[in-house]
């Protein structure tokens, strides 16, 4: 366990997409914030013509000091606003995973994928409706089931593949090239086969409480932050929680039963030392078959591993997930496919979405043809077309500086090696013996 533990703290999942709730709500907020910064620049830019709106604006068009009209910028997406879309568009992702047959782990990878790409990036700046079959497809790869990208469009309707390979290096960047991500699948079907071998546990409430769990894993796990929260165990257990709380608490006791034996002073040397007489001593197969030892580490590592008290802090963890995981239960899936919550409360933040949107970067293939223009140019000569003045000893200065050249060797004469003069000539060895 101590080992499973030490090694997902070596993933990227841990490393880079792990934070509290404070630390995520903080760089959502700073994402957004930028985004506006950034968004309004851009659309300050343009010009008037191409820079009227119609919605909700967040000053109206009033006259400079001079008499001149300037533009009002439109109502920007806060925070929270664009949290609820990242909800709506997630769900939009699981339903295309739906419609193409895709499998429970892909489809939490690319919700995974997609949910950390807008932790760093706005919705506002690049499109989610496109950016979510990217993601879908980039999951493809990731999980190993590699689909043709022509057969993979035609099924949400791409007839050019470059509408989706436009976004895949982006999408790259934005999860900083860590494509690496932990289900609590497997975790899932280790625990109920733990389960299934303790004879207390009745094997139709076993099924049952399997079946709502996996319910739990495929739509609240990716509906809400668990991934950045939480670790693929913890979320396993609190969606089994959710499913079934005594079978939960059931596997933790089993799991965290340790009690560490009681200690009895040693009045010569002042030592703690294994009780050897009363209702807590060891019996005696158990002391002729233990092995001598000279302290007590090995129960104490394994007290702080499964001992009663990590089981304390196991279920604190667990309840805090549940809580988290109680809040997008399958059953809100109707929620979000309703036309009229859609209504009410989609269809504004899109209207206004569509109003405060980057200009310069919402078309991700033109921002690709111009991104491959730009490296064309800096990579190619000089803007005016004539050829560069690079010499080959320039591009070899990539390489470092030039290494020292050998000393020369000793050339061989015509009378070395002992033979008469012209014996044995370009011979190292000599003439013949």
């Amino acid at each position: 366990m101590a080992a499973e533990d030490a090694r997902y703290r070596q993933t990227s999942q841990y490393q880079m997409w792990s934070f509290s709730p404070t630390q995520l709500a903080a760089m959502r907020e700073n994402t957004n914030a930028a985004a506006r910064t950034r968004i309004a620049e851009r659309l300050a830019s343009l010009p008037a013509a191409s820079n009227t709106t119609s919605a909700p604006t967040s000053s109206v068009n009033t006259p400079d000091p001079e008499g001149a009209s300037i533009s009002a910028l439109p109502e920007f997406l806060s925070a929270p606003e664009e949290a609820q879309l990242m909800n709506f568009y997630t769900l939009e992702l699981l339903r295309a995973g739906d419609h193409a047959e895709m499998p429970d782990e892909i489809k939490a990878t690319a919700a995974a994928f997609f949910r950390r790409f807008y932790v760093t990036n706005s919705i506002m700046t690049y499109p989610p409706q496109e950016m979510l079959i990217v993601a879908l497809f980039f999951a493809c790869k990731a999980e190993g089931s590699f689909i043709s990208i022509t057969e993979f469009g035609k099924q949400f309707g791409k007839d050019n593949p470059e509408d989706i390979l436009a976004g895949e290096f982006l999408l790259c960047q934005g999860l900083r090239f860590a494509i690496d991500v932990k289900h609590p699948f497997r975790a899932l079907r280790g625990a109920v086969m733990e389960l299934s071998t303790l004879p207390d546990i009745e094997r139709n409430r076993l099924v049952a409480a399997e079946h709502r769990a996996r319910e739990i894993l495929r739509f609240s796990a990716l509906m809400t932050d668990a991934y950045f929260h939480y670790t693929p165990s913890q979320i396993m257990l609190a969606a089994l929680s959710l499913a079934d709380r005594g079978v939960a608490e059931r596997l933790i006791t089993q799991t965290f039963h340790y009690v560490a034996p009681p200690f009895t002073s040693n009045n010569n040397s002042g030592s703690e030392t294994p009780a050897t007489s009363g209702p807590d001593a060891p019996s005696s197969n158990t002391k002729r078959n233990a092995a001598p030892r000279s302290s007590n580490n090995s129960g104490e590592d394994k007290s702080q591993i499964i001992g009663s008290h990590i089981r304390d802090k196991v279920l604190g963890t667990i309840e805090a997930c549940r809580d988290l995981l109680s809040k997008e239960l399958p059953e809100r899936r109707e929620h979000w496919t309703n036309k009229t919550v859609i209504k009410a409360q989609i269809t504004p933040l899109r209207k206004k979405l569509t109003k405060c949107r980057d200009p310069d970067r919402w078309n991700l293939v033109e921002l690709q043809r111009v991104r491959r223009e730009q490296a064309t140019k800096k990579g190619g000569g000089s803007d005016d077309g004539e050829p560069d003045d690079r010499t080959l000893e320039s591009d070899a200065a990539v390489f470092g500086e030039a290494l020292p050249v050998p000393p020369k060797r000793r050339k061989v004469g015509a009378t070395d090696g002992g033979g008469g003069p012209g014996e044995g000539k370009g011979d190292p060895f000599g003439g013949p013996l």
